[in-house]
C-alpha cells in the first residue's frame, strides 16, 4: 500500500541514489553495502522494481544495471499509511456509489465513481507532502 500513496503524491522521500551495477541472491541485495534499515526503491530491475523494507530477503535473484535509492519517509506519513490500510480492509473503503439529492418534490441519482477512494477521504492529510 505504500507504494501507491507514494506514486499518489509524487514524494518517495528519496536522501541517496547509487546507480551501479546489482546482484540479488538468496533473495538479498549482495554487492549493497551503502544499504540501511528503512526503506528503498529499485529502479532497472526486471523483477524487483518497487518499494523495499531492508533488510529484505524476499527479492527475485537477479543481476542488473539500475538504481537503488533509499527513502526516508516520516513517521506522520507512515502512520496516515497505516490508517489507509485499516481504511481499506474496513467497510467504509466501499460505501455506495451513488449520490442522492432531492428538492422541491424533485430528486435524482448519480453513480459516484470516486465515493470512498482512499485518495477522497485522505487528501487533506497527503497533501502537506504531497509534489507537483
Amino acid at each position: 500500500m505504500i507504494e501507491a500513496v507514494l506514486r499518489h503524491i509524487k514524494n518517495y522521500f528519496i536522501t541517496e541514489v547509487h546507480a551501479g551495477n546489482f546482484t540479488i541472491s538468496g533473495g538479498e541485495l549482495t554487492n549493497a553495502d551503502f544499504m540501511k534499515d528503512g526503506y528503498y526503491l529499485i529502479w532497472g530491475s526486471k523483477y524487483n522494481d518497487a518499494v523495499h523494507i531492508y533488510p529484505d530477503d524476499t527479492l527475485t535473484d537477479e543481476e542488473f544495471s539500475g538504481d537503488i535509492a533509499l527513502m526516508n519517509p516520516p513517521e506522520d506519513f507512515l502512520t496516515v499509511c497505516e490508517e489507509i490500510e485499516e481504511y481499506m480492509a474496513s467497510d467504509m473503503a466501499s460505501p455506495s456509489p451513488y449520490k442522492k439529492e432531492s428538492f422541491g418534490g424533485y430528486s435524482y441519482e448519480l453513480e459516484d465513481s470516486s465515493a470512498g477512494s482512499w485518495q477522497r477521504v485522505f487528501a487533506s492529510r497527503l497533501n502537506q507532502w504531497r509534489k507537483i
